[in-house]
């Protein structure tokens, strides 16, 4: 919980590393699109990562909601590490991404997988 203005602006300072973070994540794989795919201002109404062009969109087809917490998804991280220990189990020649599967009562299922490994697969697959 957030005591304090300055709380609130440390809080707001990590989202907003977080964000751009994940920007430059994105901009890394995504190159031909660094200038159009960029971090939104903190608080700003709409999407944390605003895609700025048609081309763009295509190539990144996904509307971004950046959640930055000091705790709070342990069970989140736990059901991931448990699915990532499950992949380095697997003997094979194919690529396996760990996810781990989500859901609470009344909301749809979530997918949750590592950026890195997200980033990779839409570089490699057609996404249209």
């Amino acid at each position: 919980m957030i005591r304090n203005t300055q709380e609130s602006f440390d809080a707001k300072a990590k989202g907003e590393k977080f964000q751009k973070d994940l920007v430059a994540l994105i901009q890394e794989v995504l190159p031909e699109h660094k200038d159009v795919i960029v971090s939104s201002p903190m608080s700003a109404h709409g999407e944390d990562i605003q895609i700025l062009t048609p081309e763009a969109r295509k190539a990144f087809p996904f509307s971004v909601e950046a959640k930055h917490r000091e705790k709070g998804f342990s069970p989140v991280y736990t059901a991931y590490e448990q699915a990532a220990r499950q992949v380095n189990a697997i003997s094979s020649a194919l690529s396996i991404y760990a996810v781990a599967a989500i859901q609470q009562q009344g909301h749809d299922p979530l997918i949750v997988i590592s950026a890195d490994d997200f980033l990779e697969l839409i570089t490699k697959k057609d996404l249209n």
